[in-house]
């Protein structure tokens, strides 16, 4: 099948050109936040100065509620762990500079890397390479089911506030504070409970990536014992964004339990690091330049269709997005339907 193998290649090539422009796109906008928030006048009634309420969900659970924060001292706490994150992702578990897709013929890829000769599909074993390319898979199914379910009047709501300043502090804070609770404590803690031998484990390792530590007392049941607890947290997830207001409708249950079921394979498979990167990107990087994009040609910052940045980036991941989906079902028909 020389044909098809050559295609494949062709697709990864591609997909893998797009994918470090993206970590180009993604790795900037650390520092379009800081410009938008510390070197701008973008607030309506607020400043970087200002103190402003934020619930913590892990808080919560304690009974802290609407405690009150410096806006600009706590968008550096969250912006310093998303950058660790980030560069995490970056290095592990092989650097990015490592991954030698693009080179001389005879070397065009390195011992690092590993191509299915099935599909064409090469393991950068790179986290945010992987990161990217599951988000971009995500953003194209979340538009398509906004799309399907506009059909039938079901919208997805906007959690935005009237300033925009105070809404990407909101939508920054957001990756950690949600992925803490719903994937640490309601995820990491139950795999760790359920399918680490008592006394056998390590607590924090587990919480932080349980894959890695769930691998060596892996059963017959683990796999679908692992599948389920995935689902619920997702439709747990899914449903909170709902539950709990913010300015979401509807709609929002089913896009975001996509989002919490493609998180919560990252979370179990990859590291906590790489859910939060997931997570911030779909946050913070839109957000990020969906302002600028108002700052600097008066776009509407709170309408993504009318927003020239925003465009562009959109049309990053979606490219991305359709590749990998043809590599992921490629993989999926090789392994459970071709005979």
């Amino acid at each position: 099948m020389p044909n098809i193998n050559s295609l494949n290649i062709t697709i990864e090539k591609t997909k893998f050109a797009l994918s470090f422009f993206m970590v180009f796109i993604t790795g900037i906008s650390f520092g379009i936040g800081l410009f938008l928030v510390f070197f701008t006048n973008l607030g309506v009634e607020v400043h970087w100065t200002s103190d402003v309420s934020l619930d913590f969900l892990l808080f919560s659970v304690f009974g802290f509620n609407a405690i009150n924060f410096n806006l600009g001292l706590t968008f550096l706490f969250f912006w310093f762990v998303y950058l660790a994150c980030y560069f995490f992702c970056l290095l592990k578990p092989i650097p990015i500079t490592k991954l030698r897709f693009f080179g001389r013929k005879q070397n065009m890829m390195s011992v690092t890397t590993k191509m299915d000769q099935s599909t064409g599909f090469v393991t950068s074993h790179n986290y945010l390479m992987i990161t990217i390319s599951w988000f971009s898979l995500y953003f194209i199914l979340s538009i398509l089911i906004d799309i399907l379910q506009q059909l039938f009047g079901i919208t997805l709501g906007n959690p935005l506030t009237h300033d925009p300043l105070l809404s990407f502090f909101y939508l920054s804070a957001a990756p950690l504070n949600e992925e803490i609770f719903f994937r640490v404590l309601l995820m990491g803690l139950p795999l760790f409970l359920i399918f680490i031998p008592i006394g056998r484990g390590k607590f924090l390792s587990t919480l932080n990536h349980p894959y890695s530590n769930m691998e060596k007392f892996r059963r017959q049941s683990t796999t679908i014992g692992v599948f389920i607890i995935i689902i619920l947290n997702s439709f747990v997830f899914g449903l909170s964004h709902v539950i709990f207001g913010g300015g979401y409708e509807l709609g929002k249950i089913s896009q975001a339990a996509l989002g919490g079921l493609i998180i919560g394979w990252i979370y179990y498979r990859y590291g906590l690091a790489s859910a939060i990167t997931f997570h911030w990107i779909s946050n913070y990087v839109f957000f990020a330049y969906s302002i600028l994009g108002f700052y600097l040609f008066q776009t509407p910052w709170n309408v993504e269709s009318d927003n020239l940045l925003l465009g562009i980036v959109s049309i990053g991941f979606i490219a991305i997005g359709i590749l990998f989906f043809y590599q992921v079902a490629g993989r999926f028909l090789n392994k459970y339907l071709v005979r």
